[in-house]
């Protein structure tokens, strides 16, 4: 009876765990959510200091980072931009919570914290001279109504990057602890940029599996529907 009734205990107990605490990313929840946000925090920064630099960098830009997380890419970006107004985006709330706290300094102000989906921004069409996505893509279920979203609320010439540790699916194993999650080659990424009409697509490796791949809205604001 004893082990019967553990057996039952430890079935409730994995029952009862959030998503993160089976180790996935995709969505922190709850307290071990916000540690998980605070160590990627720390742990994507050699991947931003990787990428980030290959924006095109001015004053007073408009810019959104989806699939925001803990807020770091945020943090960072109001430091290359001076006087930007940064637009974060996370469909997991324990994000939101983790962003809007790491920005406080300048939550209403210059950054905007928001709860939503990808794939139906709550955003006007042009809006954004830079759009972000840093560590995200692989849990986005469906990458032509994602990348349709964006290209719609990036203005002419708007400037889409997408960053990702893991980009050899072949080679890579950490991405197996974390469920539902497709690692994708630069290669591939870039075809779907294409595919959705974004312009001037580039890659670069960086070390690793680091990738940056990028690609611009074409003056004309084409996207599906217009």
């Amino acid at each position: 009876m004893n082990m019967e009734k553990d057996k039952l205990e430890k079935d409730k107990t994995e029952k009862d765990k959030t998503e993160t605490d089976k180790g996935n990313p995709g969505r922190p929840e709850g307290e071990s959510g916000k540690k998980m946000l605070e160590r990627m925090n720390r742990e994507h920064a050699p991947l931003r200091d990787f990428g980030l630099p290959y924006a095109d960098w001015t004053s007073g830009m408009h810019i959104l980072d989806v699939g925001c997380g803990g807020g770091a890419t945020i943090s960072q970006m109001l430091k290359l931009s001076d006087g930007s107004i940064i637009d974060g985006i996370d469909y997991a709330q324990q994000s939101v919570d983790s962003a809007s706290a790491l920005n406080r300094e300048y939550l209403g102000s210059r950054v905007h914290i928001h709860l939503g989906d990808v794939t139906a921004l709550p955003f006007p069409d042009t809006s954004y001279d830079l759009a972000t996505a840093v560590e995200t893509v692989y849990f986005w279920p469906d990458m032509p109504a994602a990348l349709a979203e964006i290209k719609r609320v990036l203005k002419p010439d708007g400037m889409f990057m997408i960053l990702c540790e893991g980009s050899d699916p072949d080679t890579n194993t950490w991405s197996q602890d974390y469920g539902a999650m497709t690692i994708y080659r630069p290669e591939e990424l870039a075809a779907l940029l294409k595919n959705a009409g974004f312009t001037d697509v580039s890659f670069k490796r960086g070390p690793g599996e680091y990738i940056c791949v990028m690609g611009k809205k074409a003056h004309g604001g084409i996207y599906a529907g217009n």
